[in-house]
């Protein structure tokens, strides 16, 4: 196992990560231990058709270098990419998520470059538009690590979004402003 060492609340943690990828469904064929961020997975598997993690929140990429459609993983199995709500069998690189402990806190704007109006959020949300009409056009996460979808009730594209400002869309790797359901990042 992997042991990154952090500073928490000026002690230091120790944290595991670990994910295991199966060229088949259901844990069979070919498989790669990953301990850490990775770049280029295709150089270990050709396909990714199941994940057990068994430590630890990833982000997978579609692409290498951190690109392409995101999935936002947490501790067990997934037997087929469906499970992650992923489009097809390509994971070509991954990431690990370091901030998964509270508070969270973040604030949307309606406009890019952080104008127009605002919403503070610190909890999750299945349907934003209940709450706010606006469309999601910048953003700033002050604490934690958030996961905006596409659709509501947790589904479709995903973007993982860690503490910092993101400017517009495109600055989060999204195409348009569609956000309809934010969820946060949490250790279990």
């Amino acid at each position: 196992n992997c042991v990154l060492k952090c500073v928490c609340n000026g002690a230091v943690c120790l944290s595991f990560f670990q994910i295991v990828f199966y060229e088949g469904q259901d844990f069979q064929g070919k498989s790669y231990d990953c301990k850490g961020d990775s770049a280029d997975l295709y150089s270990y598997i050709r396909r990714c058709n199941s994940v057990k993690v068994q430590a630890g929140w990833w982000v997978l990429y579609e692409r290498n270098n951190f690109s392409g459609y995101q999935y936002i993983i947490g501790p067990g199995e997934y037997t087929g990419y469906g499970q992650w709500m992923g489009f097809n069998d390509c994971v070509r690189s991954c990431k690990i998520i370091k901030n998964c402990k509270g508070p969270f806190k973040l604030k949307l704007y309606g406009r890019p470059n952080f104008n127009g109006p605002t919403l503070e959020v610190t909890d999750n949300m299945n349907s934003l538009r209940e709450k706010w009409p606006c469309q999601v056009m910048s953003c700033k996460v002050l604490q934690g690590s958030w996961v905006f979808y596409e659709h509501p009730n947790f589904s479709g594209r995903q973007y993982l979004l860690e503490k910092g400002e993101y400017g517009s869309p495109a600055e989060w790797g999204a195409l348009t402003a569609t956000v309809c359901s934010i969820s946060r990042v949490m250790e279990l």
